[in-house]
């Protein structure tokens, strides 16, 4: 105790220090900051408390000078809300991550669970609703995302929950619930935790109850355990120490006897949903009921232990390989994001020229793919952002962050190429996932380096609408390669093409041959996209398809293994073709 008011004392003199050497309204930031950090000091772990306290000051204070001192929010991606009695659950989704968080508010209560790390939206809205944050549910260490749980503890005072065995992990402090502890919300609602072991030892769920309907169960907020039409993956960097058997084996008894056995008309919300690689075949829906899953889930239609073991543990889909790095962001607390992306600096064209005759930096170009082709910098990779700030992917579009740390080591130190004003967006959805290690990016678009005479490249996109004959192509000896899955390549695929799943690339460069040309797919073109760039940045000779396999069904079906037009393929192409022209007219 007395440690921590040194510490206090210590904070107020280095505050009112660095107060009055700065201008009135810094002064006024630095006061709000102060105040409320103070109130959360005295519960945090000092040494980590004085750390977050005064580095978080300083960002406020850097923030005001540099070009970054205002970061607008990105879009909050709040999709619906679940209102009843008063009872409010909103509903904040990233279909660029396939990320759920909720916010759920009642009588003035307001407890998060899963926050994902840029927080300033999910803030705005309970000052809005004139709501206290009471908690940070947790439900376990996450792997594919940078949780924001220390930094609504910095600014509200809300206390962390993780689940049982997390004690003694983290460097922040939080408490370690128990399975069957009671969270108070308001005089009506609870939480009661399930413990839910199987795709972390410490996952848990969030179970609302009632407490004036003998605790009643309302819905159940359930991490990675339960997705809709799918359950958590047993084999991710979270359960390090165990066999993905083992805790596959923990999931049968988890789904057999604390998931099942609630009421049918319970609620299901899930943290992920359709693209996210912490499951497979998850649903696009935002929410589902345990009724429903116990009809419809697969992960839910087994009575035999070792057959369920069989079925979630084959075919799983390669982890990304920023999983680690998160893992280890969430156990030490990440920084606010604003203070990551006061960082970096914001280059001139000349500036980026220098940078990139180091040669010591990845670079990721985040235009649209058409803008990439039309001229970029040689031996950049194309990650396009998509649009409206990763809240919706839409059909021309893929999953940005998660893509980027699937194929980008998270240790790579990083230059950034943007649309001109979309460079703020990038960083703070590559933060999402700890990406920092960030040098400069580009400032005021890629027109500003091509137009100071700096050298560029230039490649092609074959759209098959205009006349391009993949049999054509085949016969001038150009080679195939299909990038998708093997699951999606043995459906079906172009007769003699070679399968190169993006995220194998790199293993297979040693097979590929710099002499040949190749045309790469993949199912719209997205993945392809990304790997072209790859693959001409380590100098193999490569074109793309624009719709990928939906195009290549669609307008040559004979040169694919079933011959036939495939529906959904057609309905992707027309789609990703409309999305284009419009897109062409802007």
């Amino acid at each position: 105790f007395f440690i921590d008011i040194y510490i206090i004392i210590m904070f107020r003199s280095a505050a009112r220090l660095l107060t009055c050497r700065l201008p009135l309204a810094s002064r006024r930031t630095l006061v709000t900051s102060r105040a409320r950090l103070l109130s959360v000091t005295l519960t945090q772990s000092s040494e980590w408390a004085l750390n977050r306290t005064l580095t978080y000051v300083t960002a406020r204070h850097m923030s005001s000078v540099e070009a970054a001192s205002h970061i607008a929010p990105l879009p909050s991606g709040l999709k619906t809300a679940v209102s009843e009695n008063g009872l409010d659950v909103k509903i904040y989704y990233l279909e660029c991550l396939a990320q759920a968080t909720y916010l759920i508010t009642h009588e003035g209560n307001a407890m998060i669970v899963d926050p994902r790390r840029d927080v300033d939206a999910f803030i705005e809205d309970i000052k809005t609703l004139k709501c206290s944050l009471k908690g940070v549910l947790e439900t376990h260490f996450h792997a594919d995302f940078v949780s924001g749980h220390c930094e609504l503890m910095q600014r509200t005072g809300a206390s962390i929950y993780f689940g049982p065995g997390s004690a003694g992990r983290t460097k922040f402090t939080h408490h370690e619930l128990k399975d069957g502890e009671i969270i108070d919300l308001s005089s009506q609602y609870a939480f009661h935790v399930l413990h839910t072991p199987g795709h972390t030892p410490e996952s848990v769920v969030y179970l609302l109850i009632d407490k004036t309907k003998g605790n009643k169960p309302l819905k159940a907020f359930t991490g990675d355990t339960l997705f809709i039409g799918s359950c958590g993956r047993p084999d991710l960097v979270g359960s390090i120490g165990y066999a993905a058997e083992e805790m596959a084996k923990l999931m049968f008894y988890t789904l057999k006897t604390k998931i099942c056995t609630l009421p049918d008309d319970v609620q299901v919300f899930p943290a992920h949903g359709k693209g996210s690689p912490c499951g497979k075949g998850i649903s696009g829906d935002l929410y589902s009921t345990i009724g429903k899953e116990k009809l419809t889930n697969p992960a839910l239609q087994f009575d035999d232990e070792a057959k369920f073991v069989k079925y979630l543990t084959e075919d799983l889909p390669v982890a990304p390989q920023y999983f680690l790095h998160d893992v280890k962001a969430n156990l030490e607390g990440a920084t606010p994001v604003e203070e990551e992306i006061a960082k970096v600096h914001r280059a001139s064209a000349k500036e980026f020229k220098s940078l990139l005759d180091v040669g010591t930096y990845v670079v990721i170009d985040t235009r649209e793919t058409s803008d990439f082709l039309a001229a970029h910098v040689s031996g950049a990779l194309s990650f396009p952002l998509g649009s409206a700030g990763g809240t919706v992917v839409g059909v021309q579009d893929g999953n940005f962050a998660i893509w980027v740390g699937t194929m980008v080591s998270p240790n790579a130190t990083l230059l950034v190429i943007t649309a001109p004003g979309r460079e703020l967006e990038a960083l703070q959805r590559l933060a999402r996932i700890g990406y920092n290690q960030i040098k400069a990016v580009l400032n005021g678009g890629f027109s500003t380096y091509s137009s100071a005479g700096y050298p560029v490249c230039t490649e092609k996109r074959l759209y098959l609408k205009h006349g391009v004959k993949v049999s054509d192509l085949i016969t001038n000896g150009n080679i195939m390669l299909d990038m998708r899955t093997p699951g999606e390549y043995e459906i079906n695929t172009v007769k003699g093409a070679i399968n190169v799943p993006i995220t194998g690339i790199y293993k297979e460069l040693n097979s590929l041959d710099k002499s040949k040309t190749y045309v790469a797919f993949c199912a719209g073109g997205y993945r392809s996209g990304i790997a072209s760039s790859i693959l001409r940045a380590e100098g193999f000779k490569v074109v793309d398809i624009f719709g990928g396999f939906a195009a290549i069904s669609t307008y040559e079906p004979e040169v694919t293994m079933t011959g036939v037009v495939c529906p959904t393929m057609k309905g992707k192409i027309e789609l990703m073709e409309k999305a284009f022209s419009d897109i062409s007219k802007q």
